[in-house]
């Protein structure tokens, strides 16, 4: 479905990324479920994905976390002179199962690096909005702390939901951040906190190398390779997994 969307809110989230808040010019809705993404259209005629960070739930809002760079500078130049950008979604197949239902003791692990946290922060709103008791796990990493755009809420979504674990781990810390969290990679960290991964789902966000290194590193771990779940699969698939 292709929608044209007024930009309502964009708004830097750090130096780099910034929070864009579309709505539909008419009056559409815009179903998708939590995990899915949708594509930009540019004026030369190209796409560019980008995953929806807003609830499922939270109906006729579409919100983007977009990092600008070389290559998104077209898409801020539509932001900024026109306010406005065609979309076309629901994409993606990597989202929550529907109706959404887990088994009680399963862990939902949530894997994610950089800008890939925009996939996790829709994920993690319908589970908040849906209320179940399933142990929610955040491992967000990023090559320095600024890459943390969020802190502020993910700390208060701690506070509010026991069941809501948030790691964020440093692949590459400087001296002056004086980082005294979490170093390393995100599947390294998975791996160091959980003895098993026999009955956890796992959605993995970022890009296809940090992706295929994460399900290798998790199913040498326990993981069944079903329960993972990625656009990376889809978009960019292997030929096959090293045992």
């Amino acid at each position: 479905m292709l929608v044209n969307c007024l930009v309502t809110l964009c708004t830097p989230l750090n130096d780099n990324v910034y929070r864009v808040i579309l709505h539909p010019g008419e009056d559409k809705a815009l179903p998708f479920k939590a995990g899915q993404y949708l594509n930009i259209e540019q004026a030369d005629g190209s796409e560019s994905p980008f995953s929806i960070a807003s609830n499922p739930d939270s109906c006729g809002m579409l919100e983007l976390h977009i990092d600008r760079h070389q290559s998104t500078e077209t898409i801020f130049q539509q932001i900024f002179e026109e306010r406005s950008l065609k979309v076309e979604l629901p994409l993606g197949d990597c989202h929550l199962p529907s109706p959404l239902h887990f088994d009680a003791e399963t862990p939902i692990i949530l894997a994610a690096a950089t800008t890939g946290f925009s996939q996790m922060q829709s994920i993690m709103l319908k589970l908040f909005n849906s209320h179940i008791d399933n142990p929610i796990h955040l491992y967000w990493g990023a090559k320095q702390a600024e890459g943390f755009y969020m802190l502020e809420q993910l700390n208060k979504w701690q506070e509010e939901h026991e069941n809501f674990h948030f790691k964020p781990v440093l692949s590459n810390p400087s001296k002056a951040c004086q980082w005294q969290g979490r170093t390393g990679l995100v599947h390294q960290a998975i791996t160091e906190d959980f003895e098993s991964l026999q009955d956890a789902e796992v959605y993995i966000s970022g890009s296809s190398t940090m992706v295929y290194a994460t399900l290798d590193a998790l199913v040498n771990h326990g993981l069944p390779e079903q329960q993972a779940h990625s656009d990376a699969f889809s978009i960019a698939p292997r030929e096959s997994t090293p045992s």
